[in-house]
């Protein structure tokens, strides 16, 4: 089985952590870090908000002049090892000097972002998912809405926060209209719905209680046939996420008409951001593959 890293789409408003004017502008620094277990150190973006009525162009929020590292902590909290970072001018955005370095599941590392010109210093703190992966075997083909649903059995795992998250997203290898299964195909005649929006079809989070639990500590899921779109090869991911993402897909869900809201009432979004906002966050991820055969 092998990684796969799918971002899971976040959107950082141009909004303050706190309540404020909302006939006035203020601009902030936001980051945008994802670190990924085992993997190599990830890419820093660092740019300005801009206001709502503004056209947007990366170039013309990107800030070049930062000084970015990320410091992984002992147990005690202290640093024990700093990696600088440099800006790519091609990419707009600060990559890690050190190539060889491995996010280590369990462990924390604080993004720390600083100014010579301007006064904002920015942090903020990941602690890795543990890593796993799936330890079943997984059928090369299934037929869709049979009985033998798709089961993902996730080797046992050390937490990291109160329960683990997890995010499963399938991800069509063959989207085409005439392989759509019947409840998306009937969702085409919504306005604004294109087929390209079920392409990657991810189900939200989901806690750990969802699951069933075994006795070896393995966790069991019976993957929902309505994360199924399209019939044929299909990657399966699974993300177990930390916290900080955690929080602000839930407050962006709930800006976004995911809960009921109170008339004139739009909480903000949390970042878990220390002198800006934005995100730094991090997961474990393993990804398996099969074939949803149509049954007719």
């Amino acid at each position: 089985m092998r990684k796969f890293l799918f971002i899971i789409p976040l959107l950082v408003l141009a909004a303050a952590c706190d309540q404020y004017d909302q006939d006035s502008y203020k601009e902030y620094v936001v980051v945008e870090s994802f670190a990924v277990a085992n993997d190599s150190l990830p890419s820093v973006f660092v740019t300005t908000t801009a206001r709502a009525n503004q056209q947007y162009d990366s170039s013309d929020v990107v800030l070049n002049n930062a000084d970015v590292q990320i410091v992984l902590l002992d147990e005690s909290g202290s640093d024990e090892e700093v990696f600088g970072y440099i800006y790519s001018s091609e990419q707009e955005r600060y990559i890690p000097q050190n190539k060889q370095h491995r996010m280590l599941p369990r462990r924390t590392y604080r993004l720390d972002v600083s100014f010579e010109d301007r006064d904002e210093i920015i942090h903020a703190s990941t602690t890795i998912p543990d890593d796993f992966e799936v330890i079943n075997e997984i059928p090369e083909t299934i037929f869709y809405q049979s009985e033998n649903q798709l089961e993902l059995i996730l080797s046992e795992t050390e937490r990291t926060q109160t329960q683990n998250i997890f995010v499963f997203t399938a991800i069509a290898l063959h989207a085409r209209i005439d392989n759509m299964t019947p409840f998306y195909f009937a969702a085409l005649d919504e306005d604004g719905v294109e087929l390209s929006d079920f392409q990657v079809n991810s189900s939200g989070l989901i806690n750990e209680d969802n699951f069933t639990q075994n006795q070896d500590g393995t966790i069991t899921l019976k993957y929902p046939w309505l994360g199924v779109a399209f019939y044929g090869e299909t990657q399966i991911v699974t993300q177990s996420v930390d916290k900080n993402i955690a929080d602000l897909v839930r407050s962006q869900d709930v800006q976004l008409g995911g809960s009921t809201l109170s008339p004139g009432e739009i909480p903000n979004l949390i970042y878990n951001v220390e002198g800006g906002i934005g995100i730094f966050g991090s997961l474990a991820s393993d990804t398996v593959s099969t074939i949803f055969l149509n049954p007719f």
